[in-house]
């Protein structure tokens, strides 16, 4: 894929995962200057959830997709931050469940994105697992709920060099794991609900 293609795909979605905490947090500061004190309470509620949300997504986004020389110190280090940003996703009645079993924080670059892909497949309640095999590193979703199969065709359409069924931007953290993988020349693939990075 062309650079900036993948560059103007990042940022589009990105952007997405952004503007609507950005807008909560600027609606609840005009709203501060107006509003009676009996509302500030429900003001300072917004502001503090979309500020720990941009934090958390932020962070993540820092580490996944920015320059390598901020790295991951240790196992529970990439555990917290993938689980801070699993948190803001999805509806926060229905929570998806995040565990891992690997060697080394050191290949964040692979989990992350495909964390992050494989999370949108995700409708309600479900458990990311990310763990290694001789060969691999697996990326396994499950749920006791549907899952969106709709997504995960468009995900093995991605793999296959192929267009996504619908809104191509949603699928660049695939095209980045991708363009990353391609780099290191190492093979990415569905199995089922598992996305398999390695042999």
């Amino acid at each position: 894929m062309d650079k900036m293609f993948l560059t103007e795909l990042l940022v589009t979605r990105l952007s997405h995962d952004l503007v609507g905490n950005i807008g909560a947090l600027s609606n609840a500061v005009e709203l501060m200057a107006d509003e009676d004190d009996d509302d500030k309470e429900d003001i300072n509620k917004i502001l503090t959830l979309s500020s720990s949300v941009l934090s958390k997504r932020l962070k993540f986004f820092r580490l996944c997709f920015g320059l390598s020389n901020a790295k991951v110190n240790s196992l529970e280090d990439l555990n917290n931050i993938i689980c801070d940003y699993i948190s803001t996703i999805g509806n926060p009645n229905y929570k998806i469940e995040y565990s891992q079993k690997i060697s080394t924080p050191k290949i964040y670059k692979f989990i992350m994105p495909a964390v992050m892909m494989m999370a949108d497949i995700v409708i309600k309640t479900g458990k990311i697992s990310v763990f290694e095999t001789e060969n691999s590193l697996r990326i396994e979703v499950s749920s006791e709920d549907k899952l969106n199969l709709n997504k995960l065709k468009s995900i093995e359409n991605v793999l296959n060099n192929e267009k996504p069924e619908y809104n191509i931007s949603s699928f660049a953290p695939l095209y980045y794991l991708l363009a990353y993988t391609n780099e290191n020349e190492v093979k990415v693939y569905l199995d089922g609900t598992s996305l398999v990075i390695g042999e």
